[in-house]
C-alpha cells in the first residue's frame, strides 16, 4: 500500500519537470495522508496541476461516506472493482511526489518507517485514477483520486508486498492519453524495475498525521542500498529528492538539506 508520501519540491521545479502550471496555491506536504488536497495532473488537462482530495469517492455514491474513501486502487482487480473500473478507463491521473513511506517490521516486531526515493529522479509520478462526486442539486462536489498500487519489485519485495505504480517520465503522456487501449494501460500498471530506488529509516514522527514538517523525511540511519561510488547522502532540496557525489574518503553518512 501507499498510505503516506511527500511532495516538497519548489513550484518552479515541479512545473518544469511536468511541463504544467499550478492552478492553485501549492503548499509543500511532507506527510501526505488520507483526505488531504494534493497535486495531480489529470487526463485531458496535461498542462495543468490541480488539487484533489486523496481518497477516491465514486461519482455514483449517494454520500461521500468513509467507506468510499479509497486511497489505493490495487492493479490486480482495478478493471473489475465497481469503484475503479470506470476511472481506470476514462479518468486517469498522475500523482506528484518526491518519495513515499513504508514500514519495515524488525525481528522484535517493531515497525520502523522508511522513506523510499529514486536516487536518479527527484520528482516521481504515481499512476492514479480520479472521479468527481456531486450531490443531487450540484451544490457540493468533490474531486478525488486514488493511487494505483501493484506488487513490489525485486528491490522492495523483502520489505513490503505492495508499492505505488511509478510512471517513468517517458510514459507519462501515454498513460494520460485517452485513446490508448485498456490493455496498454494495464501493461503500465507494473512495478518499476529500477535499481535506483532506495530507502532509509526516518523518525517515528511520520506516524502522527499532524506532523507535517521536514522532520518526517530526515534520515535517522543509513540508506539500505549502496549507490555506486556515491557517499550515502540524501538531499531534499527545494527542488526535491536526489543525491550528490562527494569525497569518497569521507565517512559515509546521510544528510537531509532543505
Amino acid at each position: 500500500m501507499c498510505t503516506r508520501y511527500t511532495i516538497a519540491s519548489s513550484v518552479a521545479a515541479i512545473e518544469q519537470e511536468f511541463q504544467a502550471e499550478f492552478q492553485y496555491a501549492f503548499q509543500k506536504t511532507y506527510n501526505a495522508h488520507f483526505g488531504m488536497e494534493m497535486p495531480v495532473i489529470i487526463a485531458g488537462s496535461e498542462s495543468k496541476i490541480v488539487a484533489q482530495q486523496w481518497g477516491l469517492v465514486p461519482y455514483w455514491a449517494k454520500e461521500p461516506n468513509l467507506k468510499f474513501h479509497n486511497i489505493n486502487s490495487p492493479a490486480r482487480n482495478i478493471v473489475k472493482n465497481p469503484v475503479f473500473r470506470v476511472p481506470v478507463r476514462r479518468r486517469r491521473c498522475l500523482v506528484l511526489a518526491n518519495c513515499f513511506f513504508i514500514w519495515i517490521r524488525t525481528e522484535s516486531g517493531k515497525k520502523v518507517p522508511h522513506a523510499v526515493y529514486d536516487s536518479k529522479q527527484r520528482l516521481l509520478s504515481f499512476a492514479g485514477i480520479w472521479d468527481s462526486w456531486k450531490n443531487e442539486d450540484n451544490s457540493r462536489w468533490i474531486d478525488s483520486f486514488s493511487i494505483i498500487t501493484t506488487h513490489s519489485n525485486k528491490r522492495l519485495s523483502n520489505f513490503t508486498n505492495q508499492m505505488p505504480v511509478i510512471i517513468p517520465p517517458g510514459r507519462r503522456r501515454k498513460f494520460l492519453r485517452s485513446s490508448i487501449h485498456l490493455n496498454e494501460v494495464m501493461h503500465m500498471l507494473r512495478p518499476i524495475e529500477s535499481d535506483s530506488l532506495n530507502l532509509y529509516p526516518v523518525s517515528e514522527a511520520v506516524n502522527d498525521f499532524q506532523n507535517n514538517t521536514r522532520e518526517v523525511v530526515m534520515p535517522v540511519g543509513e540508506r539500505l542500498f549502496a549507490e555506486y561510488s556515491y557517499v550515502p547522502k540524501v538531499y531534499l532540496k527545494l527542488e526535491g529528492m536526489g543525491s550528490m557525489k562527494d569525497n569518497e574518503d569521507r565517512k559515509p553518512e546521510i544528510k537531509m538539506m532543505i
